[in-house]
């Protein structure tokens, strides 16, 4: 089992009530022709346990959402090159800076986007940490 597999099991026991859609292949070539250098993870990611909500609206698993898609026209406009995978509900979205070699980070709920590396080496590791807060202290 490759670090992506691992994840997803341990999201599927952690969240057995999600809701989630598997991203089909015709769809995997369109965002690898618009997104050639996306992470190769985060494809496996869509691929292999899809997008939608994480638990009983606990977490949201986006497919690259455009920042005009979420915020409005002058928040947007900051945040191009930055692609949208996930969201908390409670205003903080995590995204990828596709601009500065796809590094991971979040919005804050002012539409500024933060570097998370020092804390998540990208977004697998962000999702297998919410996995493991929420059996820690769920």
């Amino acid at each position: 089992m490759n670090r992506v597999e691992s994840v997803i099991d341990l999201l599927e026991k952690t969240f057995p009530d999600s809701k989630l859609g598997l991203v089909k292949s015709d769809w995997l070539n369109v965002l690898e022709k618009k997104y050639g250098d996306m992470p190769k993870d985060l494809k496996e990611l869509y691929a292999k346990l899809g997008y939608g909500t994480i638990g009983d609206s606990y977490y949201s698993i986006h497919v690259l959402l455009e920042p005009d898609e979420i915020y409005d026209e002058i928040t947007a406009n900051e945040l191009k090159g930055k692609y949208i995978v996930g969201d908390d509900f409670c205003g903080t979205c995590q995204a990828y800076d596709a601009d500065n070699n796809w590094v991971f980070g979040s919005i804050d709920s002012n539409g500024k986007f933060n570097i998370l590396t020092d804390y998540y080496a990208d977004y697998i590791d962000f999702l297998e940490k919410l996995a493991i807060n929420e059996i820690e202290n769920g």
